[in-house]
């Protein structure tokens, strides 16, 4: 059983989920599972995926439920004693 699962709901952000997934990869702590969780996403998720060869990052795909229930749905499935959420999203601009 992995120390950590890093849960990363994700819809549409194929433009940041690369580097995201990287971020976690390249961390020198590696008792780990990604969990990604597909919420329905219409880009090309399922294909990029299923390239990832490292076996601690599973994809899970559900119909658009929103972020709270791709969250919960990735508790859920979680193996790890502790949890740690990263978003796959574009950086907000500043509203001045």
């Amino acid at each position: 059983m992995p120390k950590v699962s890093v849960i990363i709901q994700a819809y549409n952000a194929m433009n940041y989920l690369p580097k995201t997934l990287e971020s976690v990869l390249k961390q020198t702590f590696t008792d780990f599972e990604v969990l990604i969780i597909n919420d329905g996403s219409t880009d090309n998720i399922i294909e990029w995926a299923s390239q990832i060869t490292d076996p601690r990052v599973k994809l899970i795909s559900q119909e658009n439920q929103g972020q709270s229930a791709a969250r919960n749905l990735g508790v859920v499935l979680a193996k790890g004693d502790y949890l740690a959420f990263l978003n796959a999203v574009k950086k907000l601009r500043n509203h001045l």
